[in-house]
């Protein structure tokens, strides 16, 4: 169950047997989309593509975050992000993607 912030911990993400973005290696643990731009929740609403507000929408993957949980050592478990997909927006928002947001190369993409 994620936290107050919605974020999981290795063990319920490893649960989920999606891929996850390692902060530190800096590489996708699973490369299982040919394309994708996975996004946090936060960065989806920066760049006007929100998740829904509903609930309903899944994660497609989750983000390592190293410096996450710097308070309790409950809190220091919670360290992945959830992201979502936004591939289908990824023509309009290219020019402001970090490369840890893609999986795989835009030339993929299926037309």
């Amino acid at each position: 169950m994620p936290n107050n912030k919605g974020w999981f911990t290795k063990e319920e993400v490893l649960e989920t047997g999606l891929p996850y973005y390692n902060s530190i290696s800096k590489r996708w643990t699973d490369t299982p989309y040919p394309f994708a731009v996975l996004l946090t929740r936060s960065r989806c609403a920066a760049l006007k593509v929100p998740v829904l507000r509903s609930g309903r929408e899944k994660p497609s993957a989750f983000r390592h975050i190293a410096l996450a949980g710097r308070g309790t050592n409950d809190d220091k478990r919670y360290r992945y992000a959830p992201l979502y997909d936004r591939t289908d927006a990824y023509h309009l928002i290219k020019d402001q993607l970090y490369p840890h947001e893609i999986m795989g190369d835009p030339q993929d993409m299926e037309e």
